[in-house]
């Protein structure tokens, strides 16, 4: 399954600027190499411009999975405020089901 996740660095008073730098550097190397976790995949990871935010399109077996590893698996956890977590769902098979209403619920 795949989901949005739109989190907000919230490090003011908790850490300098140069410590978020080297926090972000462990950040990226955990999201973007082999991290060894089963149930999380990073599909895609985008720094906003000029905001202090990161969006990214992570897979994920269930939304538990997803909980548990923003919970507990991310070296930023603590300073990452998630502003929006949305399950997506692919287009073609939407589509189907749109051909396929009337049978959908008959």
């Amino acid at each position: 399954m795949l989901f949005y996740v739109q989190m907000k660095w919230n490090y003011q008073g908790a850490m300098t600027q140069e410590e978020l730098w080297e926090r972000e550097i462990a950040e990226a190397a955990f999201a973007t190499g082999p991290n060894g976790d089963k149930y999380l995949k990073v599909v895609g990871i985008y720094k906003v411009a000029s905001q202090h935010r990161v969006i990214a399109i992570v897979e994920a077996e269930t939304a538990d999975d997803l909980d548990r590893h923003s919970m507990f698996g991310l070296p930023m956890g603590d300073i990452l405020e998630f502003e929006h977590v949305w399950a997506l769902r692919d287009y073609g098979p939407f589509i189907e089901d749109i051909h396929r209403r009337g049978e959908l619920f008959a």
